[in-house]
C-alpha cells in the first residue's frame, strides 16, 4: 500500500514511514561532523538527542525503541523504501512538528505544555540547529534539498495567513483555545501529530499524496486574538519592524550607518500582506511579488567597498533578486557605514590601477593573471612605502567599521530581531569581515545552539587563524563557504603593503587560497574557486586587461557568484 492510500485509509502517518524517519534522524545527529570538536559537549550532540526524541513523541514512537547506534550506512538501502512521490509530504509533516513547542522529558515520552512550564517557550520557532539536523536526515534518505526549501515556503504561508486571520476573528482563536479542554493541542494536536491535512478558512487544502502541513492554529492552546500578534513577531521577527526597521542613524562606536533593507519576501511593513519587492519594482523587467507571508528563513547580504555609489550594494542585490524568489525567501541587505566603504573603494582603486600596475604597465601583456599578482608583491620596498600611506590609512579605516559592524550584527542576532527563524549571511569582501567578527562574537556566547544555518565569505580580507575558524564553524548549524580568486590582485596588494608598513609577516588572505588544516583535519569549511567566475573580466576589448576588477566586480558579479557558491543550497 502506497503511503497516499495508507493516509487516504487512516488519517495518519504510516508507521513504518515515520519510524524510519526517526532512524534516519537518530543516524544524522549522532554520526557527528568531522569538525565537531567536542562530541560530548557539542550542541550537536545535545540538540540532537532533544530533537528526535521530540520527533518520537510527536509522531507517536517509542524513542528506546529506535535502534541504539544506526548509521548512515544503515539507511541508504531503507531509503528505498520511500517513494519518491512522498519526499514532500513527509517534509511537510516533520517540518511542521519542528516548530510547535515541546519541552520532551529525559525518556522523550510525555510533554508539557508551554503554559505548564516555569520558563516560557516561544510559541513557535524553527532554529538552525533543527535545520541542520533535518537537512542530514533528508540527505540520508535521498530527498532533494529542494523540496525543504519548497515545503518552508507552503508552511510559512499557512502559518502567517492561520495566525493574521486568528488576529482578525477573536471567535476563531477562542475555539482554539478551548481546544485544550481535549488534552495539549485537541483533537487537532493529535492530528498534526499523525499527518493528516488542514482547513484553512473552511477550506480542505490537499496535496498530492495526501498529506499537508497541519494547521497551526488549534496547537497553540493558550492562543487568543490578542495573542496571534506575538505568535508572528517571535517567529518572523516582526516586531518593531524587524529586521527592516532596525538602523543606526547616530554614531554607535564608529559606525555611522548600520541598515536593514529589505529587497525580497513578506512582512508587516505595508502589511495587511505586505509584499516587499517594492526595492525591485523599478528595475525594468523584474517582477513584483504578490502579497506574501515571511519566510522560514532568511537570507542577510553584506556588501563591503564601493566604488560608483552609496547605495551600489544594494542595487547589486536588486539586480539578482529572482534567486531568492523560487522559493521565496525574505532577503535583507545590509548597509553599514557606505560613506566609509566608498571611501575606502575609491582609494584603493586609484592606488591599484594608478600605482601597482602603473609600475608593471610594461610587462602587463606579457604576464598571466597569476603572474601579474606575483610581479605586484614583489615589487620594490619603496614603491609600496611612498605611495601606500593614503591608502593604508583608508583601508585600516574600512577594516575597523567592518569589525565594529559585526559586533552589532551579532548583537542584533542574539536579539533575535530577525525572528525565531535561521539565517543565511553573505559578505562580500569588507563584508565578509563584517560576517567573520559578528561569528566570532557569537561563538564567544553562551547559546544552547547557533543562530545561523549558513554562512558565505566571499573574498574574505582576512587571515584567520585555525582555532578562530574553529570557533567560527561551531556557531554556525549547516555550511560554512569560503570563495576565494588566488589571482586577486586588490588582496595581494593589501597583503603587501600591511607587511611593508607594519613590519610583520601577513599570511595569504582567506579569500586568495583555500582554507585548510596543515595537520589535515577537516575544518567543516567549503572552498570554492571564483577563478573561472571572474577570468572573462581579464579580456577587454580583445587585449590583456589588468586582474583588477577581479575584487572591484564583486558587486557586478554578485548573482553569478552566489550561483557558483550555492546560495540555495
Amino acid at each position: 500500500m502506497s503511503m497516499a492510500d495508507s493516509l487516504q485509509k487512516s488519517g495518519k502517518l504510516p508507521h513504518n514511514t515515520a519510524l524510519l524517519f526517526l532512524i534516519a534522524a537518530k543516524a544524522a545527529t549522532t554520526t557527528m561532523p568531522n569538525w565537531v570538536s567536542d562530541p560530548v559537549g557539542s550542541w550537536w550532540t545535545t540538540e540532537g538527542l532533544i530533537w528526535v526524541k521530540s520527533l518520537a513523541e510527536r509522531l507517536e514512537i517509542s524513542y528506546n525503541s529506535l535502534p541504539p547506534h544506526p548509521l548512515g550506512t544503515d539507511i541508504k538501502p531503507l531509503a528505498k523504501m520511500i517513494q519518491e512521490a512522498d519526499h514532500t509530504n513527509i517534509i511537510l509533516s516533520v517540518l511542521s512538528l519542528c516548530l510547535l513547542p515541546h519541552t520532551p522529558s529525559a525518556e522523550g515520552t510525555t510533554a508539557t505544555s508551554p503554559a505548564e512550564t516555569s520558563t516560557p517557550t516561544p510559541p513557535l520557532y524553527y532554529t538552525a540547529s533543527e535545520r541542520a539536523f533535518l537537512t542530514r536526515t533528508l540527505e540520508l534518505l535521498d530527498i532533494p534539498y529542494a523540496h525543504l526549501l519548497s515545503a518552508e515556503d507552503d508552511v510559512a504561508q499557512s502559518i502567517y495567513h492561520e495566525l493574521k486571520s486568528a488576529e482578525m476573528d477573536s471567535k476563531k482563536a477562542e475555539a482554539a483555545r478551548k481546544s485544550k479542554e481535549e488534552g495539549w493541542g485537541g483533537y487537532w494536536g493529535r492530528v498534526a501529530a499523525t499527518g493528516v491535512g488542514i482547513v484553512l478558512g473552511g477550506v480542505a487544502i490537499g496535496i498530492t499524496g495526501g498529506l499537508a502541513a497541519p494547521a497551526f492554529l488549534p496547537l497553540i492552546p493558550f492562543l487568543t486574538a490578542g495573542s496571534a500578534p506575538m505568535v508572528l513577531g517571535t517567529l518572523f521577527g516582526l516586531t518593531g519592524g524587524g529586521l527592516a526597521g532596525k538602523r543606526v542613524n547616530k554614531r554607535w562606536a564608529g559606525v555611522d550607518k548600520f541598515e536593514f533593507r529589505q529587497i525580497t519576501g513578506g512582512g508587516e511593513k505595508n502589511d495587511p500582506g505586505a509584499v516587499v519587492n517594492k526595492e525591485t519594482a523599478d528595475i525594468p523587467g523584474s517582477e513584483v511579488e504578490k502579497a506574501q507571508a515571511p519566510s522560514l528563513l532568511a537570507t542577510i547580504i553584506i556588501p563591503g567597498i564601493l566604488l560608483k555609489s552609496e547605495t551600489e550594494g544594494i542595487d547589486s542585490v536588486k539586480q539578482c533578486s529572482a534567486l531568492f524568489t523560487s522559493p521565496r525567501r525574505d532577503t535583507f541587505v545590509l548597509s553599514q557605514s557606505p560613506s566609509t566603504m566608498l571611501a575606502t573603494g575609491k582609494a584603493l582603486h586609484n592606488w591599484v590601477s594608478n600605482q601597482l600596475l602603473g609600475r608593471l604597465k610594461g610587462e602587463i601583456i606579457k604576464r598571466t593573471a597569476l603572474q601579474t599578482v606575483m610581479g605586484a608583491v614583489t615589487l620594490p620596498i619603496t614603491i609600496y612605502k611612498t605611495t601606500g600611506m593614503v591608502v593604508d590609512n583608508e583601508w585600516i579605516r574600512g577594516t575597523d567599521r567592518a569589525r565594529k559592524a559585526g559586533q552589532l550584527l551579532a548583537e542584533v542576532l542574539k536579539e533575535k530581531v530577525q525572528g525565531e527563524r535561521p539565517v543565511v549571511l553573505v559578505g562580500l569582501s569588507l563584508g565578509a569581515l563584517t560576517l567573520f567578527e559578528a561569528l566570532l562574537v557569537l561563538s564567544a556566547t553562551p547559546l544552547p545552539s547557533p543562530l545561523i544555518d549558513t554562512a558565505i565569505f566571499i573574498s574574505l580580507p582576512g587571515s584567520p587563524s585555525p582555532t578562530e575558524w574553529s570557533k567560527v564553524r561551531n556557531a554556525v548549524g549547516r555550511r560554512i563557504v569560503n570563495a576565494y580568486c588566488a589571482t586577486d590582485l586588490v588582496l595581494a596588494g593589501v597583503g603587501r603593503l600591511h607587511e611593508v608598513l607594519g613590519e610583520r609577516r601577513v599570511s595569504t588572505m582567506a579569500g586568495m587560497a583555500p582554507v585548510v588544516r596543515e595537520d589535515g583535519k577537516d575544518l567543516g569549511i567549503e572552498n570554492v574557486d571564483l577563478g573561472e567566475v571572474i577570468k572573462a573580466s581579464l579580456v577587454l576589448k580583445g587585449q590583456p586587461s589588468p586582474p583588477t576588477t577581479g575584487h572591484f566586480e564583486l558587486n557586478e558579479k554578485i548573482r553569478s557568484i552566489l550561483e557558483v557558491v550555492g546560495v540555495n543550497s
